[in-house]
């Protein structure tokens, strides 16, 4: 059963959140330049990889042939689009849904997510508060899954997901607060079969938000709950960020990693020990090292000091 919070108070939450400074290079970046000025790109992906994601963006370009009037035709072009890395075609898949479906929740929630990985940080939370506002009192609904785990089984809803990223994208305009408030609203809302697998995810970003507004007791009380030996159903990598955190795991042991989730911890957890020089030169490795960068550490790199106005 789905705990549920009012759609006033998590309309509140989101369109009450204070305007926020902007960080420099947003609106340069885009698809193809970090936020430090670093070229981005399309990933390669292996020949068999990349026949299925051309093969699923053939057919959903083809269902949204026959089917224009489909909002799900809309949805589903963006969102292969988006699978595929094609993150500013997905943008204008999406846009394209909403001139042709102004009240849909869902196209505003994919397009938010792209626009944030697009570094449109502002355009993001807006799309956000909209999807929110748009909702209303519609009942949650499990989001269908693109790329399912490997059990099949789907765990995160559309208002969960709208509030959760709503909350992860305030990172880079430093509203650290609204992270704050809205990964414990996003943990509220979901499922108990997959409340282990939030728990995690909202403990990593609720902890850095209070290690970046100085609160570190609350940071380590909120990484602290997080108990060994959970067990997970797809949110292993940020079980491994968060013991890292907690101190249970050795960073050295996870020197030739190259997932982001984890290397970010690992880079921040140096800023907080005051090693400048060894955080930042993680933090370059990670936008360096993937073709479609890290915004995260390009917002650290290009403005650590970042608050909301």
């Amino acid at each position: 059963m789905t705990v549920r919070m009012s759609t006033l108070t998590l309309a509140l939450l989101l369109v009450a959140a204070p305007a926020s400074a902007n960080v420099p290079g947003a609106d340069a970046g885009n698809c193809a330049t970090s936020l430090i000025g670093t070229p981005l790109a399309i990933p390669e992906y292996s020949a068999a990889t990349q026949k299925m994601l051309d093969e699923d963006i053939a057919i959903a370009a083809a269902a949204l042939r026959i089917a224009p009037d489909r909002e799900d035709s809309h949805i589903w072009y963006g969102r292969r689009l988006d699978y595929a890395g094609r993150i500013c075609d997905s943008v204008d898949a999406f846009s394209a849904g909403i001139a042709k479906f102004p009240n849909s929740y869902k196209l505003y929630r994919f397009r938010a997510r792209d626009l944030t990985r697009a570094r449109r940080f502002e355009e993001a939370l807006a799309d956000y508060a909209k999807a929110l506002e748009l909702m209303g009192d519609t009942p949650d609904s499990f989001e269908p899954d693109g790329m399912p785990n490997p059990i099949g089984l789907t765990i995160s809803t559309y208002r969960g997901n709208i509030v959760y990223y709503h909350a992860q994208t305030s990172f880079a305009t430093g509203d650290y607060p609204t992270m704050v408030t809205g990964m414990a609203k996003s943990l509220e809302l979901a499922a108990d079969f997959a409340r282990d697998d939030m728990r995690v995810p909202t403990a990593y970003w609720t902890y850095l938000a209070y290690r970046k507004m100085g609160e570190h007791a609350k940071a380590r009380a909120a990484i602290d709950a997080i108990e060994p030996g959970l067990k997970l159903i797809e949110n292993f990598t940020y079980y491994q960020a968060v013991q890292i955190m907690q101190g249970r795991l050795d960073p050295a042991a996870f020197r030739d990693s190259r997932d982001s989730t984890i290397k970010f911890a690992i880079a921040m957890e140096r800023r907080f020990a005051g090693d400048e020089k060894g955080a930042k030169a993680l933090l370059t490795e990670i936008v360096r090292e993937n073709p479609q960068g890290h915004w995260p550490s390009e917002a650290e790199l290009a403005r650590p000091d970042r608050k909301r106005r």
